[in-house]
């Protein structure tokens, strides 16, 4: 039996379980005790807790008990008083009221309704109350109430995260409540490194994302709900294709480590490759492809000492995702679908044929004049003898070829989700399938994914909980051809987008044969498409964890296991008609590979209050977490274009086998105090031992500790009264993490040659063994120490909220390589070296704007800037003369400004452009700026960018009015410039002066300076194509651009029915969401030609990179 089928009998045995729940019996008995003292003996009984606020409860009242029944206790502590109270999971919440007797009214009438959120979820344990009397009720599992109330009565409806609605009974006998949600902030729920808690009592910067609202038509991973959405975290598009990359960096650092639901999980997609074919590196997907984005609950981005939990791999931060889990009640079965059209955003747009052939006659000439030194290149006149490569008739009857049409195309995108999830008290279930189907912009890709998700919690004793998830997936992929080259193999490696921008438009995609047709050495775009190109993953995961109260609400214990298995395959082939690196060949490659993480942990957790004074929790764990894997593949040649690679062994030959193997583990002992000191002070502590395989005995374990404070200054008595400051927090931390991501092995290497050794007349064949590597025993952890100060903070009644975080980050002991001695056996060797340091500043604001009956308005604006500069070099590092010695930014760039072209008679020229030779003082050459005007062009005048954006942000706008919402989410840079690649294919004049070997360029071509037609041109002439070396090989800035945009990620329009219009079905349908959805509608940008944002080459190839995407959906959510 597969594990599939192991998985689902599992699935099915644990639905099968009883879901019945007992009704809770209270047996107390009491004389003469305090308030505070019953509410104590009824918590240890029954796990029911009081939450009041101090000075609505009188606790030093003595009150004598003698209940059988929760309700009847919790009567006879109140008594009395004037409050009132309601019961909302374990939490018995009690309010400021009059408590009445009730006598019976002859004149009352019996009201019926249901209590829903905005999005006709039901609301269970809802308290109804009639206003001014202890008259009330609560919602029942179905969110429906009963309740007898007299003339004219008006009802509270109320709900812990809601807003309290009053509500006019009047001659109805039925009601249909829509609570909304309250914009209280201060209980948010926050998760944590094992373990949650409150906005409030947070000492960390740890920003939430919630994906409730988020568009997920035609999100493909959970990556692309995380663009702009949270502060502090750098989100990119990296590729638009099918599950394509995004890179994720928080604050600037390198790959965060993913943790779900507790369990550590690979960040990076498993791909095999293509062996020995070198096919163009078409694949670039993100990590977590198994997960449906439709299952994910909140996304935390762990971003300073709160990541030091985690030790190992945590030091460029930790991103913790939560899936959904069942709620008590009864069944909710949704389904959500939608149907989505892609269509590519403008591509670079290149010469037609007769357009091209005009600009390689004029280039052909300029290149003419100027190796003849004729005017205006020399002193001689032009001597009439240059020959048109292309004459006048040729481009009058010049065919056209749109090479992008053959390659791009429009998408589409099919979304179905169901989810089923409830339960009791006792056991509470979420099952979640998918079916994703993506037919994208670039002929053969495409993505097809199926996925079940199931959370089950099982509350086996009333001490133990059992909590099971399951997760299966099935992705298949054609990949396109679209990407860099492989094996340095440049343009004759070229994949299909390149190969139609390259291409002449004026060739045709067939010769007169009917074959495809060939230009220089690159792959003709169109046969491409034949190229067979499929991958499939498959994986399941698995979590198990189970939860023991070993002293109620005091000490408790938590066991987690989790594993994770992928399974990945490729079969790629190229027919043997197919023009590739030079060959018409049959070729292929059978690759196969598997990867497996597992975690185990355990965890003791304390906690107690003693009484108004502290409030403490302790936490002490232990982990072990295993990474193995391995694969191989095959690469052959010479076989049958009918059979391929369904049976390698048919190919003739010859055959490229290779395979590999790993396993890694670490260990960790970690603890954790939490200590809330007076309500106002908050203290957290941690401490983590990680240990590794991968250094030597001395270095195998370190140590990562952090602290963290917090001050809640809107407890302090001279703020406490200022009513419109809701909270303001004072945050601190400092943490260290450690990363073992070495990129080699301490420890000696032995390996094959194939330079064998041979005795008894070639009958004995030895293999020799050399040593490839020595042993490292003094290279140890890479450490980084997080310095964190922070504000929270929420005025105007909740109105307004958000934080301010001010960063450090020093990266030390930086693991690397360098060269060894002189006359040693190895080039180089690992050792530790260099600092580094990351600055930067996060701010976050929400906004609730406007709010009336039918009307509701908030914003969200996320802002992050940071910085990274290197306070020491790696050892031996070898400064260039323009370098800065000093905080040289990460990402420098150095460069020599220009400020015109030279013009045809010179008059423009300075006088220090003579100092970089003859051949930089022609007409159509670029004029350098001298920086310290010395009149020599030298290093002294380079110039220095940082290439990091100044601002990253996500705004966000939702507005609803009455059953209508629309949700306007945007994202962007701000501040940084990159080289435009369109301008690099259309400038290059050394290839429009090859003849008719000339590939196609780009529009912006015509922005060429030359003698005949355009000398008012920015670009440089035929000039820049002649060899010139500036001062230190450094380049110049005229393709580099303004690289800032603002993208509208989404606009999100909706309507919503709730069970009030849909009361026809009497409840079988409960909600009702249509919607449409623009993804990318919008790009606000100086940047031509491509998209500022995702990558415009790859490899040795400058563009035809996979396009950006707007994409149109529509769609249904029901809710049954």
């Amino acid at each position: 039996m597969n594990y599939r089928k192991k998985a689902i009998l599992m699935v099915v045995a644990l639905f099968c379980l009883n879901i019945a729940m007992l009704a809770q019996a209270v047996s107390l008995k009491m004389n003469n005790v305090s308030v505070k003292e019953a509410m104590t003996q009824l918590k240890n009984k029954s796990g029911y807790s009081f939450v009041y606020k101090v000075g609505d409860l009188d606790t030093r009242k003595i009150v004598s008990l003698k209940a059988k029944q929760l309700n009847e206790a919790i009567d006879q502590i109140l008594y009395g008083q004037d409050v009132v109270y309601e019961v909302k999971g374990k939490n018995i919440v009690v309010q400021k009221g009059q408590r009445q007797n009730t006598s019976k009214d002859t004149k009352k009438r019996k009201i019926t309704g249901v209590v829903n959120d905005a999005n006709g979820e039901p609301i269970i344990g809802a308290t109804i109350k009639e206003k001014g009397t202890a008259n009330g009720t609560a919602s029942d599992l179905n969110a429906k109430f009963s309740l007898e109330v007299s003339p004219g009565a008006v009802l509270e409806i109320s709900y812990i995260g809601y807003q309290t609605q009053e509500v006019k009974v009047g001659d109805r006998t039925s009601l249909s409540v829509t609570l909304a949600e309250n914009q209280q902030i201060l209980d948010e729920v926050v998760v944590v490194g094992y373990g949650t808690t409150s906005r409030k009592n947070l000492t960390t910067s740890i920003a939430t994302v919630k994906t409730e609202k988020i568009s997920k038509a035609a999100t493909s991973n959970i990556s692309g709900m995380l663009l702009g959405r949270a502060a502090g975290l750098q989100a990119t598009v990296s590729s638009p294709q099918p599950g394509g990359g995004i890179n994720i960096s928080i604050r600037g650092g390198g790959t965060p480590i993913y943790v779900v639901d507790g369990v550590v999980m690979p960040s990076g997609s498993f791909e095999v490759g293509t062996g020995s074919t070198s096919l163009p590196s078409s694949v670039n997907r993100a990590g977590l492809a198994g997960l449906n984005p439709n299952d994910i609950e909140s996304i935390e981005i762990l971003k300073d000492a709160s990541a030091a939990i985690y030790g190992i791999g945590a030091a460029d931060g930790v991103i913790l995702v939560t899936t959904k889990k069942g709620k008590e009640g009864k069944p909710t079965i949704v389904y959500e679908g939608s149907y989505s059209i892609q269509k590519h955003y403008p591509y670079l747009e290149v010469l037609s044929g007769p357009e091209l052939m005009n600009m390689v006659n004029v280039f052909s000439k300029e290149n003419y004049l100027y190796d003849k030194g004729q005017y205006p290149y020399g002193n001689t006149a032009y001597d009439d003898k240059w020959t048109p490569i292309f004459t006048p008739t040729q481009i009058a009857n010049a065919p056209t070829t749109d090479w992008l049409d053959k390659v791009l195309k429009t998408g589409a995108v099919t979304n179905h989700n169901l989810t089923i999830s409830g339960g009791s008290e006792k056991f509470k279930y979420y099952l979640g399938v998918n079916y994703y189907k993506e037919d994208a912009t670039v002929h053969n890709s495409d993505m097809e994914r199926y996925s079940l998700r199931t959370n089950i919690t099982s509350q086996l004793t009333n001490f133990l909980k059992l909590t099971t998830i399951v997760n299966l997936n099935q992705n298949n992929y054609t990949n396109s051809t679209v990407g860099g080259d492989v094996g340095n193999l440049r343009d004759q490696g070229a994949g299909a987008l390149f190969g139609a921008i390259f291409y002449p438009s004026y060739l045709p995609i067939y010769d007169a044969e009917g074959k495809y047709n060939v230009f220089s050495r690159t792959p003709n775009p169109v046969s491409m498409h034949d190229i067979n190109d499929k991958s499939e993953q498959s994986g399941y995961y698995m979590n198990f964890s189970l939860d023991v109260d070993i002293i109620k609400n005091m000490l408790s214990a938590k066991v987690l296991y989790g594993l994770n298995k992928e399974n990945t395959s490729r079969d790629s082939y190229i027919p043997s008609d197919i023009y590739y690196a030079l060959q018409r060949k049959s070729r292929g490659n059978l690759g196969y590979g598997k990867r497996q993480q597992s975690t185990l942990e355990g965890t003791l957790t304390f906690q107690h209050k003693f009484g108004e004074l502290l409030d403490m929790n302790l936490m002490a764990g232990m982990g072990r977490y295993l990474d193995s894997g391995d694969g191989s593949d095959i690469s052959y040649e010479n076989a049958n274009d009918h059979i391929q690679g369904s049976s390698v062994g048919m190919a003739d030959g010859p055959f490229y086998p290779t395979s590999y193997k790993y396993k890694n583990e670490k260990r960790s002992q970690f603890v954790r105090g939490n200590f809330d000191l007076l309500g106002r002070y908050v203290v957290s502590a941690s401490l983590r031992r990680d240990g590794t395989d991968k250094f030597f005995p001395s270095k195998k374990y370190a140590l990562f500790p952090s602290v963290s404070l917090a001050w809640k200054m809107n407890e302090e008595s001279f703020i406490k009264n200022i009513s419109w400051i809701n909270m303001l927090k004072l945050r601190a931390s400092y943490g260290e993490t450690g990363s073992d991501n070495l990129g080699t092995t301490l420890y000696g290497i032995v390996t094959t040659t194939r330079e064998d050794v041979q005795f008894n007349n070639n009958s004995v064949t030895y293999i020799p063994y050399i040593l490839s590597g020595a042993n490292y025993e003094d290279v140890t952890w890479q450490k980084t120490v997080m310095k964190n100060i922070g504000l929270d903070f929420s005025v105007l009644r909740d109105r307004i909220w958000g934080s301010v975080d001010v960063f450090r980050n020093d990266v030390t002991h930086l693991l690397g390589t360098a060269p060894t001695e002189l006359l040693g056996m190895h080039g180089t060797r690992p050792i530790n070296g260099g600092h580094y340091k990351r600055t930067g500043v996060d701010v976050s604001l929400n906004s609730l704007n406007l709010q009336t009956h039918d009307f509701k308005w908030t914003s969200q604006i996320t802002l992050s800037h940071y910085n990274a500069v290197w306070i020491e070099r790696m050892p031996n590092y070898d400064y260039q003369k323009y370098q800065k010695r000093k905080n040289e930014p990460m990402n420098a760039f150095y460069y020599y400004k220009t400020t015109g072209i030279i013009n045809v008679d010179k008059r423009n020229m300075p006088e220090s452009e003579r100092s970089l030779g003859p051949a930089a003082c022609m007409p159509g050459y670029p004029i350098v700026e001298d920086k310290n005007g010395d009149g020599i062009i030298d290093v002294n005048d380079s110039y220095m960018d940082n290439t990091l954006p100044k601002l990253y942000f996500g705004f966000g706008n939702t507005f609803t009015w009455k059953n209508f919402d629309l949700d306007i989410f945007m994202y962007g840079q701000l501040g940084v410039k990159k080289w435009n690649d369109a301008y690099g294919n259309s400038i290059d004049v050394g290839g429009l002066s090859r003849g008719v070997d000339a590939h196609n360029v780009g529009i912006y071509s015509y922005n060429i300076w030359n003698t005949q037609t355009n000398t008012n041109g920015h670009f440089p002439g035929i000039a820049i194509s002649k060899s010139v070396a500036l001062p230190e090989n450094l380049g110049f800035d005229y393709t580099r651009e303004n690289a800032s945009y603002i993208r509208v990620r989404n606009i999100t329009l909706g309507y919503n029915l709730g069970p009030k219009e849909l009361s026809v079905f009497k409840g079988y349908i409960r909600g009702i969401r249509v919607f449409v959805d623009f993804q990318n509608p919008l790009t606000f940008t100086k940047y031509k030609g491509y998209d500022p944002e995702i990558n415009t080459s790859s490899s040795n190839l400058t563009g035809g990179q996979y396009p950006q995407m707007r994409v149109y959906s529509i769609g249904a959510k029901l809710t049954f």
